[in-house]
């Protein structure tokens, strides 16, 4: 049976989550449930899509992935499946997905929703039934009807040039780790092999890329390229979102020589 990992904004304090997975496991009972994070900043879609795109690659193909994050109901937000590189998702079609996915998924069906529900609460009353449908084997023609495209959310740096990149902080880890949406490629393919200082704060600066945190002394500063290959500052040891005051949707300045 394949694996549902839960993805949402809805945080561990409430009972929220349990809920959802008491609805799966009433219809499917012997569903393994996996939680990627529920911590999700509340309606931060583009968050959500850079945890997800990170994590779902390392689970077995055919898994399900169900995604609550900014899931309001609107007329206009569709919930919708979609089949990608041979795992399945199910959310809301609020510019998540098309956030997370490059180029175009195999197939998206929009999930039909009774004109008479009245929820704030997607997740429970629709998106968890139509997880149960999957794991029973029914096919997504059976779930929804075809949908061309998804909602399209880009979140654009400013345009770079050949002496400035401009990045945005777009997640921090629980170490206080800052993850820009600045790639290795990105980066390597404008500096050409130049110097550069990476201005994070006024007056303050870095000019070298490490290759681990403990290539600093414990509290110092640093950056690096982080295992999912986008650029990171750090300190060694310590909380940089705190200890510098930087949070999510700052913008870094690159400049190159």
């Amino acid at each position: 049976m394949p694996i549902v990992t839960l993805t949402s904004d809805l945080g561990v304090k409430d009972y929220y989550v349990a809920i959802v997975k008491g609805k799966i496991l009433s219809r499917v009972p012997s569903a393994q449930l996996v939680d990627i994070t529920h911590e999700i900043t509340p309606f931060n879609i583009q968050e959500a899509a850079f945890v997800l795109k990170n994590t779902f690659p390392h689970f077995p193909p055919k898994s399900i992935h169900m995604v609550s994050v900014h899931a309001e109901t609107r007329t206009d937000t569709k919930v919708v499946v979609l089949e990608h590189d041979n795992h399945l998702f199910v959310g809301m079609d609020n510019g998540l997905f098309a956030l997370m996915i490059e180029g175009a998924p195999k197939q998206i069906v929009s999930v039909p929703v009774p004109e008479n529900l009245n929820t704030s609460f997607m997740a429970k009353d629709v998106m968890s039934g139509v997880v149960a449908d999957l794991l029973e084997g029914k096919p997504l023609n059976a779930i929804g009807g075809p949908l061309n495209a998804l909602e399209s959310k880009t979140y654009l740096r400013p345009p770079d040039n050949a002496f400035i990149m401009r990045a945005s902080i777009i997640y921090i880890d629980r170490f206080g780790n800052l993850i820009t949406n600045v790639t290795k490629s990105q980066f390597e393919k404008i500096r050409d092999g130049r110097n550069f200082v990476i201005n994070y704060k006024r007056n303050e600066e870095l000019r070298e890329i490490s290759g681990t945190y403990s290539e600093v002394p414990e509290g110092e500063r640093l950056c690096l390229f982080n295992s999912s290959g986008n650029l990171e500052i750090a300190i060694n040891k310590g909380n940089a979102s705190q200890l510098l005051g930087l949070h999510l949707d700052n913008m870094i300045q690159i400049e190159f020589e």
